[in-house]
């Protein structure tokens, strides 16, 4: 039994509405494109376009064709596993099916007091040290801005400098590109890292941009994407949108554009570099009415996503559906709370990937504490994803037979053989009874999470990169500093 995919939350005809009003909205509204190369691009695979007003829009004829011409199996290619947003490729192997990223870009820190400040060069270092050793963390995205770079046009450079050298067991790195200036910097940055590590160069040079909800690739996003096509680099494109904001209030409506805006970047997967996966997306969530925040832990994100995997399934699609955003302040039982509405459906939709964990209020601050006890979060939602096998070993007919009158089977060997695969093992989340725990030094999770944090900050030294890389990556960025500058 596998748990992805296995929450239906639509009735076939409801499923069938969202899915028909996504193709009359590309049909006849369609989607603005600012970039003259892409509008070709698809207006020569059969778009309508209006030059006047730039938007491209897609018979239901062509985005039949389209989805008809896709594959069940994901695209194998070279460094393909550096991105969330784009086809999964192996990394489902070494993630144990579900990947957990942590970061994103978060701005601020906070101590083990509770203090909040500025993220620093040290602090996002310290951070990506302790994700890179925390075992439930399978990749790593950028674990803070820092405040120090002297010059903030080349920051995103740094950030790459800094994912790369303090992080040695995972694959990490800086996806956004502001504009299109970065990317010959990016490439050379990419090279003396792909040289380093004998690697596909794809795994160092790449870039994630985003499309402006509803239906926009804006004119820097869009040159971003095609200067890395260009050079034969992948370019992830996201989307998120807020019910009731950049999206209509109502639900179905957001899934209906969230679904439309999945099949555009499908699209220019296949025409620039020939992916035949569908690659479906759902990082949505809703409006907050009286204070205009938008909010990441609402329950609401959680239903979106279980419709979107309904949809990815019925199209034999990919699905990532972002998870474990927290909008609490501070670790407690409501960033709990807030992971748990956002996870447990995003898996239960067939999402193979969670992302930002280790954040705080709606990814502007990066916890130690919450990443350490969002790790432990994240070893028991791979143990969820992974459900159970069913087969005459499992179902212990014999085993039930010879204990059935003792009733006890801890001392069995085939509890011996099973229990460690079977249970989850948390490291410290609560294992005893309250006589146990009530005594002198007794421990919450969130001091077992700071010990745990403190001892990574003090002895764990990742050596991923030589001096002599570092140097030459300095070199680099010193340059784009002094032409941004």
């Amino acid at each position: 039994m596998n748990i992805p995919g296995s929450a239906k939350p639509l009735s076939s005809e409801e499923l069938n509405k969202i899915i028909e009003n996504s193709f009359r909205i590309l049909g006849e509204i369609g989607v603005l494109v600012q970039n003259d190369e892409l509008i070709n691009l698809l207006r020569n695979a059969g778009a309508e376009v209006n030059s006047g007003s730039r938007r491209v829009k897609f018979s239901r004829k062509f985005i039949e064709n389209f989805l008809n011409g896709a594959s069940e199996n994901y695209d194998e290619i070279d460094g393909l596993e550096v991105s969330c947003l784009l086809p999964y490729g192996k990394r489902a192997i070494y993630s144990h099916g579900v990947e957990c990223t942590a970061g994103t870009y978060p701005q601020m820190y906070m101590d083990f007091d509770g203090n909040i400040r500025p993220h620093t060069e040290k602090t996002v270092s310290d951070m990506t040290r302790l994700a890179d050793y925390l075992p439930n963390i399978d990749r790593i995205g950028v674990m803070g801005v820092p405040s120090d770079i002297p010059a903030a046009p080349a920051s995103l450079l740094h950030m790459r400098l800094c994912a790369w050298k303090y992080a040695q067991n995972k694959l990490s790195g800086c996806g956004e590109v502001h504009n299109k200036s970065f990317i010959p910097y990016i490439i050379e940055m990419g090279k003396i890292m792909a040289d380093y590590k004998n690697a596909p160069l794809r795994r160092y040079a790449f870039a994630e941009v985003e499309l402006i909800s509803p239906l926009r690739f804006m004119e820097a996003e869009a040159a971003v994407f095609v200067e890395m096509w260009k050079n034969n680099l992948l370019c992830g494109v996201g989307f998120m949108h807020s019910a009731g904001g950049s999206s209509p209030v109502t639900l179905a409506a957001t899934v209906s554009l969230a679904l439309c805006e999945s099949i555009f970047v499908s699209i220019l997967y296949r025409l620039c570099f020939g992916f035949k996966k569908l690659w479906f997306q759902l990082n949505a969530s809703v409006l907050d009415m009286k204070s205009a925040m938008f909010p990441f832990g609402r329950p609401e994100r959680g239903i979106m996503a279980l419709a979107m995997g309904q949809i990815a399934d019925k199209f034999n699609a990919g699905l990532w559906a972002s998870g474990i955003f927290a909008d609490a302040k501070s670790p407690s039982c409501e960033a709990g709370m807030q992971a748990a509405f956002t996870m447990t459906p995003a898996v239960m939709a067939g999402s193979l990937g969670l992302e930002c964990f280790g954040l705080l209020s709606g990814a502007e601050i990066g916890s130690p504490v919450q990443l350490v006890i969002d790790n432990e979060f994240a070893g028991g939602i791979k143990r969820f994803a992974r459900g159970f096998e069913v087969n005459e070993n499992t179902l212990a007919y014999d085993v039930i037979k010879e204990e059935a009158e003792s009733g006890f089977f801890t001392g069995h060997e085939h509890t011996v053989e099973h229990f460690r695969t079977e249970h989850w093992a948390p490291e410290f989340f609560s294992r005893e009874t309250l006589s146990a725990w009530n005594k002198p030094g007794k421990k919450t999770d969130t001091v077992f999470a700071r010990e745990i944090a403190e001892k990574v900050f003090r002895e764990y030294w990742p050596q991923n990169i030589t001096d002599d890389v570092e140097r030459e990556l300095r070199k680099v960025i010193k340059s784009a500093e002094k032409q941004m500058l």
